[in-house]
Formats: structure tokens, C-alpha cells, sequence
């Protein structure tokens, strides 16, 4: 199964639009922050991890588009699927900003130290880390997109069952619903 970003987000985001931009940042803030916990750092690294990350996709996006004399060519980002899924763009730049905190943090930390930290290192224990965190993201979105979709007995009835894995009996019973 593919876990993809909405492409039409990312456009709408592009184009300037602030309530787009406003979704985005709510989409991934926590994914950001789960990836903060997947590099140890504190709750206010954390903070300034999705502020480092949601400005540096503003700056390279939007300034770049509506700003161009002023920012290097090769700074612009335009999301080009053909060059790779945006997952693993955001993936990268959450990784180098959460190495630059950590580095911050312990200004004497040598690249050694920093490749030798299961926390931070770029192996394949990290990349199945970031392939977790980023289903799990995809499913609370897709949950509550569902929960704004359908009647809230629905949902709970969904939960109950699909989530929770009670029975069905048990479920119809305490919802009072026939099965």
C-alpha cells in the first residue's frame, strides 16, 4: 500500500494558500515531533525541530516562488515527483535539522559520535523507524478524515470493532444497535 502525500495539499500549500498551509502544519507537526522522540531530543528541541522543519519547506516553497531575485536558484523547491516521493524529502530535512539540534546541544559531538547514535544514525533501523512513523501518521489522518466523514455512532461503532477488536455483540449491545 502506497502512503502518500496529497498532491493537491502540496500544490494548494505552493500557490500560497493559508488555510492549506494551516492543514499542513497540523498534518505534520506530529509527525515531525514523533521523529524528534526518534532522535532523543528534549520537548522544546522538539518544538524547535517543527519550527526548523515547517521554515525551511516555507523558504525553500514560497518565498522562493513569490521571491525569487532574492533566493538562489537552487534553493526554490518544487515538488517533482518523478525525483522522488515527497515523504522521503520531508524525511531528510527532519533528519538534518534534528542532527544540527543535537550537535547544538553537545557542541563537542563529532560526526563519529553522531554516526554511532542508534537515535540518529542513517542506517536501516532509523529508515524502518521513519516508515512507521509515517504509517501511523497516515492512519490518524485517515481516521479523521473517516470521523469527519460519517455520524459519530458510526465512528464509534468502527472503533469499537476495528480498533479496539471487541465483538460485534458486544459493540451492538453497548451502542444499542441490532446486528
Amino acid at each position: 500500500m502506497a502512503f502518500t502525500t496529497r498532491k493537491s495539499l502540496l500544490a494548494k500549500v505552493r500557490a500560497g494558500d493559508e488555510v492549506s498551509w494551516s492543514d499542513f502544519y497540523t498534518a505534520y507537526k506530529p509527525l515531525i515531533y514523533l521523529c524528534g522522540n526518534d532522535h532523543g531530543l528534549s520537548d522544546a528541541e522538539k518544538e524547535e525541530l517543527v519550527q526548523q522543519v515547517m521554515t525551511e519547506i516555507f523558504r525553500k516553497d514560497i518565498i522562493g516562488k513569490f521571491d525569487p531575485e532574492n533566493i538562489p536558484k537552487d534553493i526554490t523547491f518544487k515538488y517533482d515527483p518523478s525525483k522522488g516521493r515527497f515523504r522521503h524529502y520531508l524525511r531528510k530535512i527532519i533528519r538534518n535539522h534534528a542532527i544540527r539540534i543535537y550537535r547544538k546541544r553537545n557542541e563537542h559531538v563529532q560526526l563519529e559520535d553522531i554516526e554511532n547514535n542508534p537515535e540518529i544514525s542513517e542506517d536501516d533501523s532509523w529508515n524502518k523507524v521513519w516508515d512507521e512513523e509515517w504509517r501511523h501518521h497516515v492512519l490518524n489522518m485517515a481516521l479523521a478524515e473517516l470521523k469527519g466523514r460519517v455520524q459519530p455512532e458510526t465512528y464509534v461503532a468502527f472503533e469499537m470493532y476495528a480498533i479496539q477488536g471487541r465483538p460485534v455483540q458486544d459493540v451492538a449491545k453497548f451502542l444499542n444497535l441490532s446486528v
